[in-house]
């Protein structure tokens, strides 16, 4: 039996998030503190799918501080593992500040911190080796990057993998991130990250080009206008459910992918997952962060 149905690495972080009336302008105006929310690509997404029943541990590293206490609280409060969790001492958590406009657009810089001590020795590679998934996102650093790509390698043929690569690794290009993107099962990606990775950003074209490079299935959230599914033998856009008011897009992306994943364990087919995981993004954009909250139970039923 499977110990985990996934695991998820990537850096983990504390969101500082604030509102501006205004995100890229000269203009002055009022910046009002948000709130603080536990945060990580990879992190948001297997924090959703746990709370969709999954079974689901972690590899990352926090500081011994109080940002990592809460960002350990906040996965073992419903039910995430974190025995694979590494706590460096006289470190500081990794943070992410970002600024949500008026629209609900945001910006985000990130203060590595601990993400950028993390050890190859200091990962235990077994600790997936019974998981179905192991769902990656980015780090800052080259060491944790080539750590990644390690750890993909020594998986077994029988583990899927899924890959958020964000803008960050995104932009390397193709052949960079050749060594995850060949054992990939699913790659998510946006618009922007698309366009980083080949140079275009029609989705069609595109996931063409990517589905060479090794993906099975590739992902393209398209914002308003929905998404695009395709694992080169059928192609779907999915519309984007109507949202009322837009709070804040932070983790849309990353609850996007929860939701298709827990499409695939639930064994749906492609453009349904699609359409969970476009449920999901519509609830993460209806709230501040990018942790779901208890609204996400209602896919279950």
């Amino acid at each position: 039996m499977r110990a985990f149905d996934i695991v998820g690495f990537g850096a983990l972080n504390l969101d500082e998030l604030y509102r501006v009336e205004r995100i890229l302008d000269d203009d002055e105006g009022e910046v009002v503190f948000a709130g603080a929310y536990p945060g990580g690509s990879a992190a948001n997404t297997v924090y959703a799918l746990a709370q969709l029943g999954l079974r689901a541990g972690f590899l990352g590293v926090v500081g011994d501080d109080d940002a990592g206490r809460i960002i350990l609280e906040s996965f073992r409060n419903v039910g995430v593992d974190t025995s694979g969790i590494v706590i460096k001492p006289k470190a500081k958590t990794g943070r992410a500040l970002g600024f949500i406009d008026s629209r609900g657009r945001r910006t985000l810089y990130i203060e590595p911190g601990a993400n950028s001590l993390l050890r190859k020795a200091e990962i235990d590679f077994s600790y997936v080796a019974r998981a179905q998934f192991v769902h990656l996102s980015s780090f800052v650093g080259e060491e944790q990057w080539a750590i990644q790509c390690e750890l993909v390698r020594a998986l077994s043929p029988k583990t899927l993998v899924s890959f958020a690569p964000g803008a960050l690794l995104a932009r390397r290009g193709v052949r960079a991130l050749s060594p995850v993107l060949q054992r990939t099962h699913v790659l998510f990606l946006n618009r922007r990250e698309l366009e980083m990775l080949v140079h275009t950003g029609d989705p069609g074209i595109g996931t063409r080009t990517l589905l060479k490079s090794g993906p099975c299935i590739v992902a393209v959230t398209l914002g308003a206008e929905g998404s695009y599914i395709t694992d080169g033998k059928r192609a779907y856009r999915v519309e984007a459910p109507r949202v009322r008011k837009i709070v804040d897009t932070t983790g849309a992306g990353d609850a996007f992918a929860a939701g298709f994943l827990y499409g695939l364990f639930e064994e749906r087919e492609l453009r349904e997952c699609a359409e969970l995981g476009a449920q999901l993004a519509k609830l993460a954009v209806g709230q501040m962060g990018g942790r779901l909250n208890a609204a996400i139970s209602r896919l279950r039923q």
